[in-house]
């Protein structure tokens, strides 16, 4: 009897052991799983940048240096090119391919050319090359003429099926997160664990936004409805025409210049883009300014006039985003407009000089199309105060107006030509009186700068 105690407290103690460490087992998480994506040929990394940008969050993807090296080192020295559409001449790259997989220890391997085809058409040629040797799951082409918004989508198409489908399901990345929410025998609710000090921590770590560009945690580099900053800078083709209305007196002098280049910058920074806090996210600090050195002017046959003409900016913006790649801006700040002519006391006294401090509030939009983008906006102009050539009148009255509208090419990641035109229009009003030095009925003063600038969109 005493044998048989000793037997069945043994046995106690072993399920009891057993019953104790199996939860500790069952918590050990699997290893997650990986892919290496690889682009040769013109705007690769832009390619690649798509295509990393479909990849679910829980698979892997592997660093591009580091899938280069375990390809020199399997063979592949110089790239495929061609060959990997001429499925007769592919197999030894597609060995090389599938061997610097092993090596890289990933899943599969997503290879590309980017290429012209014989009908003179851009593409990116895309196998998906992973351990077996049979039938490539991916051996397709997608066709790069579209917009980048369009080259996404096909590129979705083909490839998503397949990612999908080699990706862990966001549940099965974790054994201890129960299925159906419930508690997991320790306390725990679904959607949470414990990190190493016993502190909760959300199990999406807060990222799980949409993929429109401009949702906390999944801001996109390089993408405009998300961007944390973007800088430019160009050249300015400026143009000034100031005229009166209904002039009285002979010594009103109107002014025009156009052409005259100026040298341009402008940026914007949203510190808080990488945020979910609504409304702040897309709340942005904008600064610009112009100058155009160099510009004199002439009264007849007179010795030319140096002339100050530049422009200030400092404003907030707030960005939205408008259906799947438009961008509505919503501004309000301050303008200084300065167009001075250093003339002596006698013609000071005639030339239009004016220095507008402005408030300004208005609306912008960027609306692709095609390959490239439509830029517009419109502003209305408050002026606080005006100059001197105002100065000279009784019961002055000045507004403004703004437009302006462009094309904005991208170039390569980030980075895009511009092509704008702005215009701005302030109309005034008098009230002179009988025996007023300076007699009219208004006047009109007008603004048109032609800019061609480069831009860089982080």
């Amino acid at each position: 009897m005493s044998l048989c105690g000793r037997i069945l407290l043994g046995l106690s103690a072993a399920t009891v052991t057993t019953f104790a460490l199996s939860p500790i087992a069952l918590a050990a998480p699997k290893g997650s799983k990986s892919i290496a994506i690889y682009i040769e040929g013109p705007n690769a990394d832009d390619i690649r940048e798509d295509i990393v940008s479909l990849v679910p969050d829980t698979l892997k993807v592997v660093d591009d240096d580091a899938f280069s090296k375990s390809l020199r080192s399997a063979g592949q020295t110089k790239p495929v090119g061609d060959a990997l559409v001429m499925k007769a001449q592919r197999k030894k790259a597609l060995d090389r391919i599938r061997k610097a997989g092993k090596a890289a220890k990933v899943e599969g391997v997503i290879y590309g050319v980017s290429r012209t085809n014989k009908k003179k058409k851009k593409e990116v040629y895309l196998v998906y090359v992973d351990e077996n040797a049979g039938d490539l799951a991916v051996d397709s082409a997608v066709p790069l003429g579209g917009s980048r918004d369009d080259r996404k989508k096909a590129l979705e198409d083909l490839l998503g099926p397949t990612l999908s489908q080699i990706a862990p399901a966001a549940a099965a990345a974790d054994d201890d997160q129960p299925k159906d929410g419930g508690d997991d025998g320790d306390g725990e609710k679904d959607g949470d664990e414990k990190d190493g000090d016993g502190d909760e921590k959300s199990s999406d770590d807060g990222d799980k936004g949409g993929d429109d560009g401009d949702k906390g945690g999944k801001r996109k580099p390089h993408d405009p409805r998300s961007a944390l900053f973007s800088i430019e800078a160009g050249v300015e083709f400026a143009g000034r025409w100031f005229d009166y209305s209904d002039p009285v007196t002979q010594n009103l002098r109107p002014y025009d210049v156009f052409g005259q280049p100026a040298l341009s910058i402008s940026g914007e920074v949203y510190p808080l883009a990488s945020t979910d806090i609504p409304v702040l996210k897309g709340l942005g600090i904008t600064a610009g300014f112009m100058m155009a050195p160099g510009l004199n002017s002439a009264v007849g046959e007179g010795d030319p006039l140096a002339t100050t003409y530049q422009r200030i900016n400092l404003g907030l913006r707030e960005r939205l985003s408008i259906g799947e790649s438009s961008v509505l801006g919503i501004s309000a700040g301050l303008r200084l407009l300065t167009f001075e002519v250093d003339a002596a006391e006698a013609l000071a006294s005639t030339v239009p000089n004016v220095s507008y401090t402005l408030v300004r509030a208005g609306l912008d939009a960027r609306v692709p199309v095609g390959p490239v983008a439509l830029a517009l906006g419109a502003e209305y102009l408050f002026p606080l105060s005006s100059g001197e050539v105002y100065d000279r009148f009784e019961g002055a009255s000045v507004q403004g107006i703004g437009a302006m509208a462009g094309v904005l090419v991208p170039v390569t990641t980030g980075v895009e030509a511009r092509l704008l035109v702005e215009y701005a229009r302030f109309f005034s009003s008098f009230e002179p009186a009988i025996g007023d030095r300076y007699v009219a009925g208004g006047a009109i003063d007008q603004y048109l700068g032609v800019r061609l600038a480069g831009a860089y969109i982080y």
